[in-house]
């Protein structure tokens, strides 16, 4: 790869050219990952693995939120930033707010939200209107 290349990629990571189309985030494939996450948990959270489980559910929205955000879609970093941060707080309200979170299965209520706030954050950023 030439130098050239290498630097028109990067580019594109951070500024798509404006002809480029920027189309919003597909709902159904985003629903789809999330209740995928939801299943992943639910088995960590069953057969006893610590946190294990639940890291991956976590894991795995973040590589769903980065693939839409390297494929282009609409508003892609301010929606990843608000999405991480929505998610951040549910996290954190969630952990203050629920005692039973000691246990595998009140981690697994907490991730499941904040997965799904963060998801649905990002979905709905990337549907705003363009300027």
């Amino acid at each position: 790869m030439s130098d050239e290349q290498f630097k028109r990629d990067v580019q594109r990571f951070f500024w798509l050219p404006p002809d480029v189309p920027r189309p919003p985030a597909r709902v159904w494939a985003t629903l789809r990952v999330w209740l995928l996450c939801l299943a992943v948990g639910a088995l960590g959270a069953a057969v006893g693995w610590e946190e294990e489980g639940l890291v991956v559910m976590m894991m795995v929205v973040m590589a769903n939120l980065l693939d839409d955000v390297f494929e282009g879609v609409r508003h892609r970093w301010p929606a990843f930033v608000a999405a991480l941060a929505f998610g951040w707080g549910v996290n954190r309200l969630g952990h203050a707010l629920i005692p039973s979170s000691d246990s595998l299965w009140g981690e697994y209520g907490i991730y499941a939200l904040w997965t799904l706030v963060a998801m649905a954050t990002f979905v709905a950023v990337s549907r705003l209107p363009r300027r």
